[in-house]
């Protein structure tokens, strides 16, 4: 938007409150609003609640990954009997030994996917449980630092700010002294 049509609407704003509201009254709801910001992400990378829940998401994770892959091992070992053992098979034996595989194959997909939905699920619960819990804390920090706003950086789109409004520091502390 060109800088002369953003002036233009913010003084056509300033205009409509003005006659609003008194030119002082005004003045003072402006020097009053105090915004700040958080991170969610470095709360949770950085707090013990945080850093425990996602050790747990990522042990689990872990597990599933090498569920996986000894599922993929097997797999593999049986592709490698059915080239094998196909010769010399009749023709029923070979359709069979292939079903066989075909559904291995197919289970494979499902745990694979099975698993990455797990892993999601558990994503979804820590974030919801997380920030449930971090709720009052932010609360609490909010009204000691006299902020009428606080926007997360994941979700807004910020193009600048000012350092000093981050609260996620304060949030870490604070969450953590509650443990």
């Amino acid at each position: 938007m060109p800088d002369a049509v953003r002036l233009f609407r913010i003084s056509a704003c300033a205009l409509v409150l003005g006659a609003l509201v008194s030119p002082a009254a005004f003045a003072q709801s402006l020097d009053a609003t105090k915004i700040g910001a958080i991170n969610l992400s470095h709360v949770a990378r950085m707090s013990k609640a945080g850093k425990e829940g996602l050790a747990r998401i990522d042990e689990a994770a872990r597990k599933k990954t090498l569920e996986v892959e000894a599922k993929a091992a097997d797999l593999k070992r049986q592709q490698s009997e059915l080239q094998k053992t196909s010769v010399g098979l009749s023709a029923r034996a070979l359709v069979d030994l292939q079903r066989a595989f075909e559904k291995s194959r197919v289970d494979f997909d499902r745990l694979q996917q099975d698993a990455q939905k797990e892993i999601e699920a558990l994503q979804t619960q820590f974030e919801i449980a997380f920030r449930a819990q971090l709720a009052p804390v932010i609360d609490e920090v909010s009204k000691e630092k006299g902020l009428q706003f606080v926007f997360g950086f994941e979700q807004a789109a910020i193009v600048w700010w000012n350092p000093a409004t981050d609260i996620s520091e304060d949030v870490v502390k604070r969450l953590d002294a509650r443990k």
